[in-house]
């Protein structure tokens, strides 16, 4: 597995499990300047994947350096423990489209303009698509 993909599926995994607060009515926190002790890496990342860091960012109010460093800090153990115990299943497979049931829903109701963002398949196709 590619750092890229290896970040992505962290990132992916804690968004998924809720491993940080939604932050409201708050400025965007970035990592504290450390002199000497920041690495660079550069991330290249596609399009669906963008979108939703994009959206991390937003509910989570964190830079993208900040939201990996937490993800490395907080969530790496547990993320790690989880992708061991996935791989012993049967059914065990690499999921090469995570974002692609990424959708969102714009709307306005009493003046007021909203924005519904779904990270998996929109509630309307999942009731029409069950018996």
């Amino acid at each position: 597995m590619s750092l890229r993909t290896f970040i992505s599926c962290l990132v992916g995994f804690a968004a998924q499990y809720e491993k940080e607060e939604i932050r409201y009515f708050k400025q965007l926190r970035y990592r504290s300047r450390k002199s000497g002790s920041w690495k660079r890496l550069h991330l290249v990342l596609h399009e669906d994947e963008y979108e939703f860091y994009m959206d991390v960012r937003k509910l989570w109010k964190m830079s993208l350096a900040r939201i990996i460093a937490f993800c490395i800090d907080n969530v790496l153990d547990e993320f790690l423990r989880f992708l061991s115990k996935e791989e012993e299943k049967e059914d065990y497979y690499t999921d090469n489209y995570r974002y692609s049931g990424y959708s969102f829903e714009v709307s306005r109701e009493e003046d007021i303009f909203y924005c519904k963002v779904y990270w998996g398949p929109h509630p309307e196709i999942l009731r029409k698509a069950t018996p």
